[in-house]
C-alpha cells in the first residue's frame, strides 16, 4: 500500500552528534502523503532529536533531508515552514492572551505574501478570514473561536496548536507527543483529529500512548539508542522479537 502514496519528506542517513554523544545514528525514513508514520522508542532513543532535525530546530551532523526532492538539510525552521513543514511541540506554543481566532489568524498571515501589510485590517480580508475559520473548523474549535487561549482546556489548546499548523497549509506535519497530559475524552478527540489530517498531508507522530499509536499508525518506526531497530507495518513491527525485547519489555517479549 505504501507504494501508492507520494513521498513528501525524506530523511536520508541522518546522524546527529553532540560531542561524543551520538543522539541519532544513520536514520532513514520516508513520510508519505495520506499516511501517518509513528515513531516510538524508550526515553533517550533519539525521537525528539529526530523530529528536531526534520523541523530544522537542529541541523544534522551527517545526512540529508528532502521535501518533494528539494534539499532542505541546512534550511532554517522558518524556511521549512514556508515550504510546507509544520510542527507542534511537546509544550503548547500559543499566544495565551489572544483568542483562538487571533492565534490562527496570525498563523494564516505568516504565510501570506504580505504578512505585515499595515494598510489592510486582517479582520476585513476575506481570504484571511476564510482560511482562519477553515482551520478552526478542521480542529473542532469553531464554537470556541472567540475564547481567549488561556481559558481553553489543555486538550483544546492542543487542538488550537494543530489548527495553527493547519492554517499554514502544510505538506508535512510533525506532531511531538500530541496526547501528552490529556484525559481520556480529550485524547479521543485528538486521535480523531489526527486521523482526519492525513488525507491532505504526510504526518509523523512521536507518541508514548501505545494504544493511540497502533490505532493511528499506517507505518511504525522503532528507535533505540539513536538507531532504527524496526520499521514497517504496525502489526509486523509489534511482533518483531527485537522490538518486544528492547521496547515492550521482557514480560511482553515472553508473552
Amino acid at each position: 500500500m505504501a507504494e501508492d502514496h507520494q513521498i513528501a519528506l525524506q530523511a536520508i542517513d541522518l546522524s546527529k552528534r553532540f560531542g561524543g554523544l551520538v543522539a541519532v545514528s544513520h536514520v532513514s525514513l520516508d513520510l508519505r502523503i495520506g499516511e501517518i508514520h509513528a515513531v516510538i522508542g524508550p526515553n533517550g532513543a533519539g525521537k525528539s532529536t529526530l523530529i528536531n532535525l526534520l523541523s530544522g530546530d537542529l541541523l544534522p551532523t551527517d545526512g540529508q533531508i528532502r521535501l518533494d526532492g528539494l534539499d532542505l538539510t541546512h534550511a532554517s525552521p522558518e524556511k521549512r515552514a514556508l515550504r510546507g513543514v509544520g510542527r507542534s511541540y511537546q509544550k503548547t506554543t500559543i499566544f495565551p492572551r489572544f483568542t483562538a481566532r487571533e492565534n490562527v489568524r496570525l498563523a494564516v498571515q505568516s504565510h501570506m505574501p504580505s504578512p505585515l501589510n499595515c494598510w489592510r485590517s486582517p479582520d476585513r480580508d476575506p481570504q484571511t478570514n476564510q482560511a482562519t475559520l477553515s482551520a478552526l473548523a478542521r480542529a473542532g474549535l469553531s464554537a470556541r473561536a472567540d475564547v481567549m487561549a488561556m481559558h481553553l482546556s489543555h486538550g483544546e489548546q492542543r487542538q488550537l496548536e494543530a489548527a495553527m499548523v493547519l492554517a499554514t497549509r502544510p505538506r508535512v506535519m510533525l506532531l511531538d507527543e500530541p496526547l501528552a497530559g490529556m484525559g481520556h475524552a480529550e485524547a479521543r478527540s485528538m486521535i480523531q483529529l489526527i486521523g482526519s489530517l492525513k488525507r491532505d498531508c504526510a504526518l509523523l507522530v512521536v507518541e508514548h500512548d501505545m494504544d493511540a499509536v497502533f490505532e493511528l499508525a499506517d507505518r511504525l518506526t522503532v528507535m533505540a539508542d539513536g538507531r532504527i531497530i524496526a520499521c514497517g507495518l504496525p502489526a509486523d513491527v509489534r511482533s518483531d522479537a527485537a522490538v518486544r525485547a528492547a521496547y515492550l519489555g521482557e514480560d511482553e517479549a515472553a508473552a
